[in-house]
């Protein structure tokens, strides 16, 4: 039997990024597919929301990103993966290019001890900043001492166990300053997560691994003391990276001297585009306000209920869902699985004000550690994102990378609320009480006086998952329960399993439709990158 007469008809569900790249990859891939992708909203594009609010008073329109604002750029296979999609869709026209050199890309901070602290981004900048902020202090040491911190007892229980916390393990090999200040500062920004309870296997692989090679991670020329297994499927994402570097090349070419892009109309423009690209196909079908309500497996196909009445059979079923809503849909035993992926809220606050150059500085933003006590952060915030400078104008080089997302020039913040900081306690979901929180933290941290002329509160619900200790074997367990209830008819994608990032999203929806195509329609889940 053919591919084509095995995956005749796919139910797709959810779609945010993950669920409309997927059936952009499988109408390519396998045109003959009949698609149906069913949305629980109005709208698609997940998280992912650019909208453009009209300034009081003005007849300009404000862009406020209230998801994910820039896509990184990177030698990654998931980075360019993405560029390549983007030329696909004709979007390379749209980007907003910001430079390494750039204020933005170099200028990155951290609040502590009252004050914002610059991160180095250079050897010198190391030196100048060691001695003249209060965050480096009592660093050095510990720093140095890494590599001649010998496994003991407790750390090697711990690899044995096969992962341990973010927070744990670089206690262990940095110390508590490092560690509290730097490392949960970082993954504030990108997991508002609990570095305590965060996997250092599942987010940091690479550490992890050098203790186990080296028993340290800092080494002089080495030899590893051990081989560890080389993951069933290395070979091909790297064979994916050749291939796409080698088709991309001149677009990455263009690309080698670039931190970040955003879109001159906002990250809802890759939703948009490939929504106009799906709605071309006549296999492919989009309902709206369309939950589905539970997933029954057949012997001939899978049946999808999104009502008391409402059903319909497919071929095969590919979840873009969260695990926490799929959990609820699926039988009880990978149900359980999944709901071992908790997750975060958190409530994005965007700032205009009419003046431009309000910050006393320049450059992404900052982002709150650990290490901050609740005095100087009672908003419990993660950071906040200059927007006015990270995608829209370098005011160090006086030069902009492209047009200006917005029609007037102004002061453009985003304030980011909550996360882990909200665990045992009531999140703030009220827009005014979360505006009022923003701005009292930027007329403290930035000493800006000024009232914003233009205010968005979104509270993002169980926005990021939490990849906690035990992630990757909590993967393998999904895995082998929906092979062995499915055998290949149903996969799961999305955030809550192999990344986060917008480019993880698409490069493993990707990666799910070809083994789907490869295999037959059999014996794949979509977890097989991490889950193996």
């Amino acid at each position: 039997m053919t591919t084509s007469q095995t995956i005749k008809n796919v139910a797709i569900l959810g779609g945010g990024i993950t669920g409309l790249s997927t059936a952009y990859y499988l109408s390519r891939m396998l045109p003959t597919a009949k698609i149906t992708l069913y949305e629980a909203s109005n709208r698609v594009g997940g998280y992912i929301q650019s909208g453009r609010y009209e300034l009081p008073n003005h007849e300009a329109k404000i862009l406020f990103e209230q998801g994910p604002r820039t896509l990184r750029v990177s030698k990654r296979v998931s980075s360019v993966n993405v560029f390549s999609l983007l030329r696909e869709l004709n979007l390379t026209n749209e980007l907003i290019l910001v430079q390494k050199n750039s204020a933005a890309s170099r200028n990155r901070y951290i609040f502590y001890s009252g004050r914002i602290n610059m991160v180095p981004y250079s050897l010198l900048s190391i030196l100048r900043f060691y001695f003249s902020q209060p965050l480096f202090k009592g660093m050095l040491p510990e720093l140095l001492m890494e590599p001649f911190r010998n496994e003991n007892k407790k750390s090697r229980l711990v690899v044995e166990r096969d992962d341990e916390s973010i927070g744990s393990f670089m206690s262990r090999r940095f110390g508590t300053r490092i560690t509290n200040r730097l490392i949960s500062a970082a993954i504030n920004g990108i997991y508002a997560g609990d570095i305590y309870k965060l996997s250092i296997k599942s987010i940091m692989e690479y550490i992890w691994n050098r203790e186990k090679l080296f028993g340290r991670v800092i080494t002089f020329f080495q030899k590893p003391r051990e081989n560890i297994p080389v993951h069933p499927y290395a070979s091909k994402h790297r064979k994916n990276l050749e291939k796409l570097m080698e088709e991309n090349k001149e677009l990455m070419d263009n690309l080698k001297n670039v931190s970040i892009v955003s879109f001159k109309n906002g990250m809802g423009k890759i939703v948009d585009k490939l929504l106009e690209e799906l709605s071309k196909n006549k296999n492919i079908t989009i309902k709206y306000n369309a939950p589905v309500t539970d997933i029954k497996n057949e012997e001939d196909g899978i049946i999808i209920s999104t009502g008391s009445t409402s059903t319909q059979k497919f071929s095969h079923v590919i979840s873009a869902l969260p695990a926490r809503h799929l959990a609820n849909i699926v039988p009880q035993q990978i149900g359980d699985a999944l709901r071992n992926i908790p997750t975060v809220s958190v409530n994005v606050v965007n700032l205009f004000y009419n003046k431009k150059n309000l910050l006393p500085i320049t450059g992404f933003g900052y982002l709150i550690p650990l290490a901050v006590p609740e005095v100087d952060n009672p908003e419990l915030a993660l950071g906040v994102v200059f927007d006015s400078d990270a995608v829209t104008k370098d005011r160090r080089l006086d030069t902009t990378p492209g047009n200006l997302q917005d029609p007037i020039e102004g002061t453009k913040l985003t304030v980011m609320l909550g996360g882990h900081n909200w665990e045992g306690r009531k999140p703030v979901t009220d827009p005014e009480m979360a505006v009022s929180q923003a701005k009292d933290l930027v007329r403290r941290h930035l000493k800006v006086k000024d009232v914003p002329c233009l205010t968005k509160s979104t509270f993002q619900d169980s926005c990021i998952p939490q990849y906690v200790v035990g992630h990757q074997a909590n993967l393998r367990k999904v895995h082998d329960c929906v092979l062995n209830e499915y055998n290949g008819r149903l996969l799961l994608l999305g955030a809550s399993y192999l990344g986060v990032s917008v480019n993880d999203c698409i490069y493993y929806s990707r990666v799910a439709v070809e083994d789907l195509i490869d295999k037959n329609g059999v014996g794949v889940t979509g977890l097989e990158s991490k889950a193996l």
